[in-house]
């Protein structure tokens, strides 16, 4: 196993750049393209999130990325320090309940082989992706 970490702060404008390196990550591990698209859409719905609700928009805060590669899968871990919103507030499942946004959380548990959330920690969220290599 290869440990992989990153922090950068809650801007924005850092989204796009973290989105691309998974994606670019995601193929050097043997993704096929659509497998690392899709690590790269779970990786711009997390971190959008994490910036609008974990920290209400405050750009100045971490947000750490960790990469964990193993032969068959890839594991990528989202966290922050931030305010604890209850996940299944935010998760809507019905697609007709379409609100231009909220979709985020039910595209991570689509896209990803396997996903929780761990707010165990007095402060922050710890969002484990697993998706197989393929």
């Amino acid at each position: 196993m290869d440990r992989v970490r990153l922090e950068i702060p809650s801007n924005p404008r850092y989204v796009s750049f973290a989105r691309d390196l998974v994606y670019r990550f995601s193929l050097q591990q043997g993704f096929s393209t659509r497998g690392a698209f899709d690590l790269k859409i779970i990786a711009g719905e997390a971190l959008s999130n994490i910036i609008k609700h974990a920290y209400e928009g405050r750009t100045n805060k971490p947000i750490f990325l960790e990469f964990l590669t193993y032969p068959a899968y890839i594991e990528i871990r989202f966290r922050d320090l931030g305010r604890q919103t209850p996940v299944t507030s935010r998760d809507s499942h019905d697609l007709g309940d379409y609100r231009e946004r909220g979709l985020g959380v039910f595209l991570i548990s689509q896209l990803a082989d396997y996903h929780y959330y761990d707010q165990a920690r007095p402060a922050g969220t710890e969002l484990v992706v697993k998706k197989r290599i393929g």
